[in-house]
């Protein structure tokens, strides 16, 4: 029989396991011959409040694990006391069995399949074909909760690390103000401009992927890359729609079947002096044009063209709108973040607030602008959580 005072002095192994491993959260002990009596092991979990299980042998093989809270279930009853002598009664069969060296994440299916069949809630681990110890259902959820908070972590500063590199220099011909917050960690809006090697082209445009968390951040770098690439390419007379049909291909073989990306796009000429505005199933556009007298005339830019991804954007006979370039000439991209934040009644913001939010900040500077964004945000959702990211792009031009 082992001695239950032998599992304080084995030497911690856990050190020698990535942090991924299951080794490196496994309690390790020598299991208990199955001979021991009920009395000393009850003895044993008092003196000892923070174990919770003991694995338990029969002739040098493991037979299974002894779990705390069903011995003191058991040991509740007088009667089961007088009959239940041996520590058979007690165990549970080690119905999974887990290597020290395999990754956490990687058995978390088996696991949580076993634990809501039979309720297991401890497992075996074996380290090169020799019994390591054991491991509980609260440590394995603690450790891939943690895992996924710094994976998290990880993919948020990916992202902001480009939106940060999304948008160029600051251009003397025009202002760029953009707000960006994500409901989670990481998410599906993407916002770009990108200008050419002269400066005399620029593509400023906003995204929304489909879906949420990792999936849509990993198709925002899709989105990133895109650009990455074009510019070290003179578009030529592909600048304008010739381009967004060349990303609709590229996103449609980058990404998932069923994953689109909806964008607003605006090419910038200054040669040319115009503006070409696209909304491929992108929320609506406004634009604010200025007139004679100082009046301002708005215009709202609906879906015209399909969400990129698709693979038909060259196919369709709309293209875009087209209009010049002048002083005061002001365009809103934003993403349906802001339409769908809720109240805690669940009232939703809808399209109608958000043009009205838009043309409240007409004529304002950037810290009055953002800072009015802020305030609505918070105004209208108050405890309410975001049910999607919010971006939004003002692009006024000097």
């Amino acid at each position: 029989m082992i001695n239950l005072d032998a599992m304080q002095s084995k030497p911690n192994l856990q050190e020698e396991f990535a942090y991924r491993q299951i080794g490196s959260i496994t309690t390790q002990m020598d299991p208990v011959d199955v001979s021991t009596s009920l009395d000393f092991v009850l003895e044993h979990f008092k003196e000892n409040p923070s174990a919770h299980a003991i694995p338990i042998e029969r002739n040098g093989a493991l037979i299974g694990i002894l779990d705390r809270s069903h011995v003191e279930k058991m040991n509740e009853s007088a009667w089961n006391r007088f009959w239940q002598k041996d520590l058979d009664a007690y165990i549970q069969a080690p119905l999974l069995s887990l290597r020290a060296d395999d990754y956490i994440e990687k058995n978390i299916p088996k696991i949580m399949d076993l634990n809501n069949e039979s309720g297991v809630r401890f497992f075996a681990v074996f380290f090169r074909k020799s019994f390591f110890g054991i491991v509980g259902l609260h440590e394995i959820l603690a450790r891939v909760t943690e895992l996924r908070s710094r994976d998290m972590a990880k993919a948020r500063a990916v992202q902001q690390h480009l939106l940060e590199q999304s948008l160029g220099g600051k251009d003397p011909r025009y202002d760029l103000w953009t707000y960006n917050q994500m409901a989670n960690e990481v998410g599906g809006d993407f916002f770009k401009d990108s200008a050419s090697a002269d400066g005399k082209r620029h593509i400023i445009g906003c995204f929304d992927v489909s879906g949420k968390n990792v999936a849509a951040s990993l198709s925002t770098m899709a989105i990133g890359s895109v650009f990455t690439a074009l510019k070290y390419f003179d578009l030529g007379d592909r600048f304008g729609e010739g381009a967004t049909a060349l990303i609709d291909k590229y996103v449609e073989d980058l990404t998932p079947q069923d994953m689109f990306i909806t964008a607003a796009l605006c090419y910038v000429d200054f040669d040319a002096r115009e503006v070409l505005i696209q909304n491929c199933g992108h929320t609506p556009i406004y634009i604010f044009v200025p007139g004679e007298d100082g009046k301002i005339s708005g215009k709202t830019m609906n879906p015209n063209l399909p969400p990129l991804g698709m693979g038909i954007i060259e196919t369709e006979k709309q293209s875009g709108y087209r209009l010049p370039i002048v002083r005061g000439l002001r365009i809103v991209l934003y993403t349906d973040g802001i339409t769908d934040m809720q109240t805690p009644e669940g009232r939703r913001f809808d399209d109608e607030r958000a043009r009205a939010l838009f043309a409240s900040t007409q004529g304002k500077n950037e810290a009055d602008t953002r800072s009015l964004y802020e305030r609505a945000i918070q105004d209208w959702t108050l405890e309410a959580m975001l049910p999607d990211d919010i971006t939004v792009m003002d692009l006024r031009f000097r």
